[in-house]
């Protein structure tokens, strides 16, 4: 289990927020809400177990929802089992009855049957959602433990969300969006812009720093003869943004490899980070993505930023 005594900082396990200021953005954020999802319920024979097993293991890593919270075999009393197979957006009834047939399966029912679409961030709220609906597995929050070792530097934190404050209230005829990329081991700042899409479609604030960043970039490594001391553009550098990127942003942020993003407002409808943001991608912490960077938005009233049009992408 966590020792939650042992960071400083005071961190809510349950709502995944940092001193009541910085909010965690994470596809794997645990939540006390309840929301179902529907799944295939089949019932077999017990010596049909291991079959069934492999099959689940095949299709796992290409369901859209992540089931492995959730028990797969329910022992009845007639001596059958109870199995949940997969979601009902992976495969249709028919693909299901097609590829158990292939396994040569015979079973008995199939439904659909709605069980927790997560796992709750306590043991007790898991039992009480096993009851309701299905039984889960309980191995502790690992999102607990990442929290506990993360390390903030909140005079750094607030000092760049106070610059990029700054630039924004300047923007007087453009978008108020500004971004500021910073080395967190010193705090110094390797690149700022505000947007600039009136010169460019493509010169958001973010996509400007990561240009900037490549032309301070290509001038540190003509001046060095070591090309092992190249690295990817935004290696393990912060960045500060006023509003939550779009897509196209949070793609070429993952491709730069930077280690965290801080905003002050969300971006309902295009926003690619918060999972009630646009479509849901919450691209830094997607799956089928080989790279990932740690998001938080600041919850805290200080620092004040204009609001954009709903279908800006910021």
């Amino acid at each position: 289990m966590v020792k939650k005594g042992k960071n400083k900082h005071r961190i809510d396990y349950i709502h995944c927020t940092v001193d009541d200021k910085l909010l965690q953005i994470s596809n794997k954020r645990t939540s006390s809400e309840l929301s179902l999802v529907d799944v295939w319920s089949i019932k077999i024979q017990p010596h049909d177990s291991p079959k069934v097993l492999g099959l689940i293991r095949d299709m796992s890593n290409d369901d859209p929802h992540p089931l492995q919270h959730v028990k797969r075999l329910q022992k009845l009393e007639d001596g059958l089992l109870t199995v949940i197979l997969c979601s009902v957006d992976l495969a249709s009834r028919e693909e299901v009855v097609s590829l158990l047939g292939e396994k040569g399966l015979g079973i008995e029912t199939i439904e659909v049957r709605q069980v927790p679409a997560h796992c709750p961030p306590t043991k007790d709220m898991a039992l009480e959602w096993g009851k309701l609906y299905w039984p889960l597995v309980w191995k502790g929050n690992p999102n607990d433990q990442i929290l506990n070792e993360m390390v903030f530097n909140f005079d750094h934190i607030r000092s760049d969300l106070q610059l990029i404050c700054t630039n924004s209230s300047k923007c007087c005829e453009q978008l108020p969006i500004s971004t500021v990329i910073v080395d967190p081991l010193t705090n110094a700042v390797i690149a700022s812009s505000n947007d600039e899409r009136h010169r460019h479609p493509l010169d958001h604030s973010v996509m400007r720093c990561i240009q900037l960043v490549s032309e301070y970039e290509q001038q540190r490594r003509e001046s060095i003869d070591d090309p092992s001391d190249h690295h990817y553009l935004c290696n393990n550098y912060h960045v500060y943004t006023t509003h939550e990127p779009c897509t196209m942003c949070a793609m070429a942020l993952i491709h730069s490899r930077i280690a965290r993003l801080f905003y002050l407002k969300q971006s309902p409808k295009t926003g690619a980070l918060d999972p009630e943001s646009g479509p849901g991608y919450t691209i830094h912490d997607h799956k089928l993505l080989n790279s990932k960077f740690e998001v938080f938005k600041w919850i805290g009233d200080e620092y004040q930023v204009a609001d954009l049009d709903e279908n800006v992408n910021a």
